[in-house]
């Protein structure tokens, strides 16, 4: 195998490669990127066996040929590369990296215990949306998914494709967060996909732009980016009716200023460090929020705000870290919380004047003060 890169092309296919490079493998070849040159483009390939990754950029091909490197050590060397065209020549387990003046050899791994990649069949079924909007859904809704593998069905984020829509849903059981995006090009389908994943397909858009590719098959979902594709496994069992979850309407509705809410949330809840579950209670009346937080060992703090309030008064209690997490995931000036009473869950959307806000539904549970 010997080929000759653009710099830049062949260190952006091994960064993209990378992603998916655990630092942890019970499978020393899951540790390394296959690098496979044939017709004119050198394809980058890796895998953790839940998420995978593919890259191929133009190259110029004296053999053909594929090596199997470890993908760290590669990585790490690329990065550090001059300002030259990459010579890459391999022979037997022994591979010349060539850039400018700097010569490195690396010895290469098994090719053939690289895992086979399973990618998008032809004619699955595939959508089109465009790469900020699917970024931003995916930055808004995940963060609501389970840490906790315990139930792994709630660590991932379910995606519901129909009636021209696509619609994001996760929950820890503790919050809820839904929103949905118009398609460019539609498909219909359901996938339940490790947050995990998502969130590295939502970055792969932010950094590439145009539109995502999604592709919804039975046990999969692949993300394409032009030239570049993420496949992940999905999550087995069944999603929550999150839909039975969501009020059908609310007693008080509350319009505060965002920014405003978060910095004084942020500095009350100071003193809840250090002590697992304390609250913050929010007190809506006479045309403000007043935020209060009470810690035995640390004190306790207070701040109000002004508040637009419709309905009655009354207090509830958040976990604070929750209700921050919320706050960020809505991008708008204000936003509205609606409430029923101090115990059922509140509901925080976007708001602005004119109407222009993200489908996006926010459902926080309340706790407990005694």
């Amino acid at each position: 195998m010997k080929l000759r890169a653009e710099r830049a092309e062949f260190a952006e296919a091994v960064s993209w490669a990378t992603r998916t490079v655990g630092a942890r493998v019970t499978l020393p070849a899951l540790s390394g990127i296959l690098l496979e040159a044939q017709d004119g483009k050198l394809i980058c390939r890796a895998t953790d066996l839940e998420v995978a990754a593919e890259i191929s950029i133009p190259v110029q091909i004296d053999q053909p040929g594929r090596v199997l490197l470890p993908g760290r050590l590669l990585s790490q060397l690329v990065a550090r590369f001059p300002d030259a065209p990459v010579t890459l020549s391999a022979d037997a387990d022994r591979v010349e990296l060539t850039c400018g003046r700097a010569t490195f050899h690396v010895r290469g791994m098994q090719a053939e215990d690289f895992p086979t990649l399973a990618g998008p069949t032809e004619d699955a079924p595939q959508g089109r949306v465009k790469a900020d909007a699917f970024a931003r859904l995916v930055s808004q809704v995940a963060r609501a998914a389970a840490s906790d593998e315990g139930r792994p069905v709630l660590t991932g984020v379910h995606l519901e494709a129909a009636e021209g829509q696509l619609t994001a849903a996760a929950t820890d059981s503790y919050r809820l967060a839904v929103r949905s995006l118009t398609w460019e090009e539609a498909v219909d389908g359901t996938a339940l996909v490790p947050a995990r994943s998502l969130q590295e397909a939502a970055k792969a858009a932010s950094e590439v732009g145009g539109s995502v590719t999604i592709v919804l098959e039975d046990g999969q979902v692949s993300f394409l980016f032009g030239d570049r594709r993420l496949t992940t496994k999905l999550i087995e069992g069944s999603f929550p009716n999150y839909r039975a979850l969501l009020p059908d309407g609310h007693e008080t509705s509350v319009v505060v200023e965002r920014a405003g809410l978060i910095e004084a949330l942020q500095r009350v809840s100071i003193v809840a460090l250090g002590q697992a579950n304390t609250p913050v209670s929010l007190t809506f009346a006479d045309g403000s929020v007043d935020l209060q937080a009470s810690n035995q060992e640390m004190g306790d703090a207070a701040e109000a705000l002004p508040a637009e309030i419709d309905g009655e008064g009354l207090t509830i209690s958040f976990n604070p870290g929750f209700l921050l997490a919320g706050l960020e995931a809505n991008g708008t000036e204000h936003i509205r919380i609606e409430l029923r009473d101090g115990l059922k869950p509140a509901v925080l959307r976007p708001h602005s004047a004119d109407g222009e806000v993200d489908d996006l539904t926010y459902l926080l549970m309340p706790m407990r003060v005694n």
